[in-house]
């Protein structure tokens, strides 16, 4: 019959003396203690049966010495159990206290079970996510369309595009008729433009008739007229100075012509490197009357019999000339030269301005100057004198003759020989 532990109820080997579950003593070690196992071939000194220390033989008769001095109750398992392993502490420390529970078993059938299982859900998931993302591309996204609004009414019919019409090939010419029809100025063409160092010259001729006026208006730019004896029309020179010759092809010149007259102007920028102006050569005393205006700019005559009509809003005025004059200036100064015997009246007027009138020759003229708000110089040489505080002249020279009457507002006159 197989003994156990009365302590703890373990099976107990033939010759064992404490449990080896809760290390009670039973067998021999019941009544005392027991004693200490002798290794087998171990040497007795005298006639003593003291066991010595050593652990072991060794071959050539040497031996190992005891760490510490062995005490002769304390028990000490045969070779062959050396091995086992004891619950509790390790071999040759004190056993452990009676009624101490065993130790757990490790469950590992549990932990190989949870971790199947999340390789499984894994690989649920990743088959899931991959269908959805394939399924995505081939089908596209998916667009969900509530009916939150009004309906959209449908898209009505649209009409077909009418054929477009031939455009017909003189269209552009018509274009250009019909502007200069309303009197709109156009590019002149410059083709045949002469290029002559700091100059380009661009000419244009303007059919006029004896018994009507030839009028043209200058936006800006200096004009000088020159009656001609072999002139038969109205001859323009239009001289762009200054710059490279590059600059001065991109300064267009734009004219129109109607029945109101000539209008010229370009697109020159005030004080840039290209300056622009015009020569006018028209008929001495073929041409019953020219009319000049300028916007911007000064206008010289010179040898014209016919009637001068002249009109500047910021510049000067240079004028000799036999026939019936009008000028006018608002802003700028006016020069007239009085020869010989006039047999039409000239007339001058400065609003802001001074004037100067020379009298060269034996002048017949019976002459009136007057400043509002500045003086009439006269000449020491002249046979009259200004009167009312230097404000005011009435003269006649030569017997007199045709009326030369100067004016201005805001400035002085000067009278000279």
């Amino acid at each position: 019959m197989t003994d156990t532990c009365p302590n703890c109820g373990a099976e107990l080997y033939a010759g064992q003396q404490f449990c080896r579950r809760c290390g009670t003593p039973v067998g021999a070690a019941v009544g005392g203690e027991a004693p200490t196992q002798l290794f087998q071939g171990g040497e007795q000194a005298g006639s003593a049966a003291t066991v010595a220390a050593d652990t072991s033989r060794l071959g050539d008769g040497a031996r190992t010495d005891g760490v510490m001095e062995q005490r002769p109750t304390e028990y000490h398992p045969p070779v062959s159990q050396k091995t086992s392993v004891l619950v509790g502490q390790p071999f040759g420390s004190r056993p452990l206290s009676v009624g101490a529970p065993p130790a757990p078993k490790r469950r590992r059938g549990l932990w190989l079970f949870a971790l199947l299982a999340v390789f499984v859900l894994g690989a649920g998931i990743a088959s899931a996510l991959a269908f959805f993302f394939v399924r995505a591309a081939r089908t596209g996204p998916v667009v969900k369309v509530g009916k939150t609004g009004p309906p959209v009414p449908a898209v009505p019919d649209v009409p077909p595009v009418p054929e477009v019409p031939e455009i017909p090939a003189d269209l552009a010419d018509r274009i250009k008729d019909a502007l200069k029809g309303h009197g709109i100025p156009l590019p002149l063409d410059e083709s045949e433009a002469v290029v002559s160092g700091d100059d380009t010259t661009v000419t244009r001729i303007f059919e006029i008739n004896s018994d009507d006026p030839f009028k043209a208006h200058i936006v800006a730019g200096n004009v000088t007229v020159v009656g001609a004896e072999d002139a038969d029309n109205a001859v323009v020179k239009i001289v762009k100075h200054g710059g490279s010759v590059q600059e001065r092809a991109a300064t267009r010149v734009l004219a129109a012509e109607s029945d109101e007259g000539v209008v010229l102007m370009s697109t020159a920028t005030p004080g840039g490197r290209v300056s622009v102006s015009y020569e006018i050569t028209v008929p001495r005393s073929g041409l019953h009357k020219l009319e000049l205006s300028a916007q911007k700019g000064d206008i010289k005559v010179s040898d014209f019999e016919g009637e001068l009509e002249l009109s500047v809003t910021n510049g000067n005025v240079s004028v000799a000339s036999e026939g019936a004059v009008r000028s006018r200036v608002t802003n700028g100064r006016t020069s007239v030269t009085y020869a010989g015997r006039h047999e039409e009246a000239q007339e001058y007027t400065v609003v802001n301005g001074d004037l100067e009138v020379s009298l060269t020759g034996e002048p017949e003229v019976e002459l009136k100057a007057a400043s509002t708000n500045g003086r009439v110089e006269v000449d020491g040489a002249l046979p009259f004198k200004a009167e009312k505080g230097g404000r005011k002249v009435e003269a006649e020279l030569g017997g007199g003759g045709a009326p030369l009457n100067v004016k201005v507002v805001n400035g002085n006159i000067r009278i000279k020989q």
